[in-house]
């Protein structure tokens, strides 16, 4: 074929794409328009947030984001020869936002299911609290509504009830993808304004377990950002939103946001440089290189002198964490188990209980508040509990040996974490009463 031809040929080629994506919007736009007809009297609310929304602006419709092929696992027919499917999972987002999706699959965000299904899964320990103490129900609308749920298709192709609707963080969605962006950017509007503020992640960082929220509002950071965040710009352009915007970071400005050399990321996990939510803290991978990405967001406001004192400080406090509290319980805990002084079952006796919340609870308040600072948290919330915590379980370990039969039932190891008083001082008050009595 001469230059000609290939030529004639190539322009074929674009003109037969060219029609057939003219013919592939006008269907998708054909059906958005029958998607509004139909919702606008059922769900007049969500048309309204999605015509606020930059999709609206953008020619996104109903269609583009919910369409189905036939052959999807979760396709349902919804009218004429219409498949949609309820979840708009990554996967779907990725087809405009692909290297947004790349960056969340690396994160700890990503995995966020695996750590409650673990044991309906695969029969592990860490989630036998919620599926076998607490009840399954329990779990699907508790732990799952911010971890996620393995979301089930039904034989009649509905999807299971118990597992949808959920926007966990984590979810394990029909088409194989993990997650839901919407756990961040609410569906319909998908405000960038509400994933860049701190009430975002409100919903699944909140409590005794996970106490970011109670920690950043008591935190300079948190207390700026009350009295003044409703005047800060938040709808920058993305790679535009810096420091100029806002006067105290939020929980996407250091977690997630472009500022000095670093680069904007939805990667959450990727400045971390401990792991604060499991029971024995250690670094992360590469956390020296992660640590330094964090460093450069904090010196943005804040000296060299100042980031390093900082780390320092928390660092002292997860090792304290490490050595006084956690190891020395543990191995008293495991001791007791090995002995058969326990019953090999998980969470049937009181001292399960007070173990798991040492670490799980006070444990994870006093490093997390440590690093977000939370001095109360790091103190009376956290370190305070851990050693109370720590006097109680001691006590419950002498009364377990001594009804076990041990022969080490004086044990140092069994001692309060704190001098206990209380013998001391009744005799010194008995004394005291005494003297009132006699004295004269």
């Amino acid at each position: 074929m001469n230059r000609k031809g290939q030529n004639v040929a190539v322009t074929l080629i674009l003109l037969i794409i060219f029609l057939i994506t003219l013919t592939q919007l006008s269907w998708a736009q054909s059906t958005d328009e029958q998607c509004l007809n139909c919702h606008e009297g059922q769900t007049p609310n969500i048309i309204d947030e999605w015509e606020k929304s930059k999709h609206y602006e953008g020619g996104v419709g109903c269609y583009t984001c919910h369409k189905a092929e036939e052959s999807d696992k979760d396709a349902q027919k919804h009218y004429n020869d219409v498949y949609i499917s309820p979840i708009v999972s990554p996967k779907d987002c990725s087809t405009c936002h692909q290297e947004y999706v790349e960056e969340f699959n690396e994160s700890l965000h990503e995995k966020g299911a695996e750590f409650v299904i673990a044991f309906e899964e695969k029969n592990k320990d860490p989630n036998y609290l919620a599926y076998k103490v607490q009840g399954a129900a329990s779990s699907h609308a508790g732990c799952e509504q911010c971890h996620g749920s393995r979301v089930k298709v039904l034989d009649n192709g509905k999807l299971d009830p118990m597992t949808w609707p959920n926007t966990g963080i984590g979810r394990i969605n029909p088409d194989g993808s993990r997650g839901t962006c919407s756990a961040c950017h609410t569906r319909h509007a998908f405000s960038i304004e509400e994933s860049r503020r701190a009430e975002a992640c409100y919903t699944c960082h909140v409590g005794p377990d996970h106490p970011q929220k109670g920690i950043y509002q008591e935190s300079k950071h948190g207390a700026i950002y009350e009295a003044e965040g409703d005047t800060w710009n938040w709808t920058a352009p993305v790679g535009e939103w810096g420091v100029e915007n806002y006067r105290a970071p939020t929980c996407a400005t250091c977690h997630m946001a472009g500022l000095g050399d670093t680069e904007a990321t939805h990667n959450i996990s990727e400045r971390l440089s401990w792991e604060l939510e499991t029971p024995l803290s250690s670094h992360t991978d590469n956390w020296k290189e992660e640590r330094s990405k964090m460093k450069e967001v904090c010196r943005q406001c804040h000296s060299s002198s100042w980031v390093n004192g900082m780390y320092t400080q928390a660092d002292a406090v997860v090792e304290l964490y490490n050595e006084e509290y956690y190891k020395p319980v543990t191995k008293i805990y495991n001791d007791l188990k090995e002995r058969g002084l326990l019953t090999k079952k998980k969470y049937d006796e009181a001292i399960d209980y007070k173990y798991f919340e040492l670490w799980h609870h006070e444990g994870r308040r006093a490093r997390m508040g440590a690093f977000m600072q939370g001095p109360d948290y790091v103190q009376w919330h956290g370190f305070y509990e851990l050693a109370k915590h720590k006097a109680e379980f001691n006590d419950m370990v002498a009364e377990i040996k001594v009804a076990g039969g041990s022969e080490d039932k004086t044990s140092t190891e069994s001692l309060p974490a704190i001098p206990y008083l209380g013998t001391g001082l009744a005799i010194l008050a008995l004394l005291a009463a005494m003297y009132a009595i006699f004295k004269d």
